[in-house]
């Protein structure tokens, strides 16, 4: 590798590296805050939400460092042409095709790296994701109760305890309520709760002790109040057998071949995204070429938006294909092709242009 090669690859490399986690820190904060609201109501305890957010990163990278290559290599070599450094490449030398073959090696490694996170990374750490978030879905509030505050997913359960006991075995003044899919909703009150593990039914168990238990049927028409001195319930443990059918869980090899629309889907985006990457930075090398009083920035806004119209484009059709349209792959494989022509065309269309006047004037 050559000492200009490896000068803008590390230009590129860092640049698009540094712009993927800016954009990681901006899109992906919105998300991780909701994580973090659910850990505040109880929903997710705090490890939980680490684990969430360590194994969402590698999704949202999937999918932000195409862009952040688009505008590591804008930047990048917007830079070098503002500096007139491009010129004096071209003066030495360095033509078009030669900038094109310098500028594939940090993309190609970039590229890679997103076909990488695309078809293997990002699809485990998905499902490991959907797994937590399932568990906790399915499992019990009681183990990250916070006295004096409600807890839980207020459309499935909601628990309050006014005190816990020294060892925090033992909630004081509890209320919890209850609301099971296709069943009535459950009201109970006890002065406390304790849990246990019965050895004999192999599950875990709280003990109300000295409380009722009401149940609202029949749209508030028919209650059943029911007072106790004690009462086990039965609750959830974390063991829960995981049902997760989301496409973009599934592995990559598992993908290949499938008949299903939303199967093909995935697997097509999932390959999409490197192809997007090799395909959209031709058209960065071609607009980053500015006059040098122009700025290193000035084609900045445009090439978003072209950006943006190749990534909408290509989420359309990514949604036609799971809807089953029989043209959709056909259309996909077009608009990458659309945008290697329209690349290789902003690159080369000028010196094609004076080569056929070239041809036509000694004609």
């Amino acid at each position: 590798m050559s000492l200009l090669t490896r000068y803008i690859s590390k230009e590129i490399v860092i640049t698009s590296v540094v712009i993927s986690l800016v954009l990681l820190l901006v899109v992906g904060s919105s998300r991780f805050a909701y994580f973090l609201s659910l850990a505040v109501t109880g929903e997710l305890n705090a490890q939980a939400v680490l684990v969430v957010i360590a194994n969402l990163l590698p999704a949202y990278l999937s999918n932000l460092l195409p862009m952040g290559t688009f505008i590591g290599v804008l930047v990048a070599l917007g830079r070098l042409s503002s500096d007139n450094e491009l010129v004096v490449l071209a003066a030495n030398g360095i033509s078009q095709a030669r900038l094109v073959r310098i500028v594939a090696v940090p993309v190609v490694g970039l590229a890679f790296g997103v076909l990488l996170l695309s078809t293997v990374i990002a699809p485990h750490t998905s499902r490991i994701v959907e797994e937590v978030l399932y568990i906790q879905s399915h499992t019990s509030e009681f183990d990250s109760i916070v006295a004096g505050k409600f807890q839980g997913n207020g459309s499935r359960q909601a628990v309050y305890a006014e005190s816990l006991s020294g060892d925090k075995s033992t909630l004081h003044n509890v209320f919890i309520y209850t609301n099971a899919s296709g069943e009535a909703p459950i009201i109970i009150k006890a002065e406390a709760a304790t849990q246990y593990y019965d050895d004999k039914y192999q599950a875990k168990y709280l003990l109300l002790e000295n409380g009722s238990r009401m149940q609202v049927a029949d749209n508030q028409q028919n209650v059943s109040l029911t007072t106790f001195q004690q009462m086990a319930m039965q609750l959830l443990d974390s063991e829960v057998e995981v049902n997760i059918t989301h496409s973009f869980t599934i592995p990559t090899t598992e993908l290949l071949g499938s008949p299903q629309a939303a199967h093909k889907a995935q697997l097509y985006w999932r390959l999409s995204l490197p192809l997007m990457t090799l395909i959209i930075s031709l058209t960065a090398i071609a607009l980053s070429q500015v006059n040098p009083r122009q700025g290193r920035f000035a084609r900045l806004l445009p090439a978003l938006v072209l950006f943006l119209v190749y990534l909408s484009l290509l989420m359309r059709l990514r949604d036609q294909i799971e809807l089953g349209v029989v043209s959709a792959g056909f259309n996909l494989m077009a608009l990458h092709t659309g945008f290697l022509l329209l690349g290789l065309w902003l690159l080369f269309g000028k010196q094609f242009l004076l080569g056929r006047r070239l041809v036509r004037s000694r004609a």
